[in-house]
């Protein structure tokens, strides 16, 4: 037996680059697996888009909409089973079932972990944002009043009391802004191995693989950003090359806000890409199913080294 002070030996930084590399390793060794695996999901998504642009702002017939809806079942059926497929190849080296493809308990943890992340996720996030918020009000209220101006007494909204802000009140807010955004990535880094590890131990564990990431928060995250931000960058660049070859953008759809249904481009923008990400699920699900993989095994090692010094 080791001396006490030596039976948990400190935490192995994970590697960065190697996991990233692994990542995109695991997609170049399995990309016709991936691709047959993606099928039924990219078929069904891609209808649901056909669809969506048929029905346009004709959201009150009722037979499309109930169409709508079923191909929205189907997809999310669909995206679960290629993303367990994923994950069990690159976790468990499984290849069972119809390309990979099953409809069993591991599509249905991975559902349920998948909802208490993003539950997780959206909550911090909510908080994150209305502080943030908050202190903008702050600073926005501050400014009309330095300003001269009474905001209540002139009944102006956050919007219009933004035009006041100076340079070092937009630099605070900017701090502010980047780290509730960093808070949300120490996050995501922290649960980004509960995919794996449910399906390595074939039950549902969220908080319980909380540990596996301890003191690797911030290199969990440089891997993830490193592996998808190139990613997005490539996939978004592909899309630009096709609407300028098409002379069209396929997937563009106005969105109506305010009293008057008046266009806004940014969102519209923002929803356009975002279809367009859901399109290439046949890479990118292979691709962070590689990352997790590699970054799961890498501190179950460190661990079970552990273990084995008790």
């Amino acid at each position: 037996m080791t001396h006490p002070s030596s039976a948990t030996p400190p935490a192995a930084p994970v590697p960065i680059l190697r996991s990233v590399l692994a990542a995109y390793a695991f997609l170049i060794s399995h990309w016709q697996r991936a691709l047959i695996a993606a099928a039924p999901y990219t078929l069904a998504y891609a209808a649901q888009l056909v669809l969506m642009q048929a029905i346009g702002g004709a959201t009150g017939n009722p037979v499309l909409a109930m169409g709508m809806f079923l191909l929205s079942l189907v997809t999310v059926v669909a995206s679960l089973a290629l993303s367990a497929a994923c994950l069990r190849m690159a976790v468990l080296g499984d290849y069972s079932g119809w390309h990979s493809l099953k409809a069993g308990a591991d599509e249905g943890r991975i559902f349920i972990v998948s909802l208490l992340v993003a539950a997780l996720t959206l909550l911090v996030f909510i908080m994150a944002f209305m502080f943030w918020a908050v202190v903008l009000g702050s600073i926005a209220a501050g400014a009309m009043s330095r300003a001269g101006i009474d905001p209540e007494a002139e009944g102006l909204e956050l919007v219009d009391a933004m035009a006041y802000l100076g340079a070092a009140d937009w630099v605070v807010a900017g701090v502010v802004g980047l780290a509730a955004a960093a808070l949300l990535v120490w996050l995501s880094a922290r649960l980004a191995l509960a995919l794996p590890a449910t399906i390595a131990n074939r039950k549902i564990m969220v908080l319980s693989a909380w540990s596996l990431s301890g003191g690797n928060a911030a290199r969990i995250a440089a891997a993830l950003l490193l592996t998808g931000l190139p990613l997005l960058v490539l996939e978004l660049g592909l899309y630009e090359l096709i609407c300028a070859m098409l002379g069209f953008r396929p997937l563009y759809l106005a969105v109506p806000v305010g009293s008057e249904q008046i266009n806004a481009p940014a969102l519209a923008a923002a929803e356009e890409y975002l279809r367009w990400n859901g399109l290439m699920a046949f890479i990118n699900v292979p691709v962070f199913s590689g990352l997790y993989a590699y970054i799961y095994r890498n501190r179950t090692a460190v661990a079970a080294a552990g273990d084995r010094t008790v």
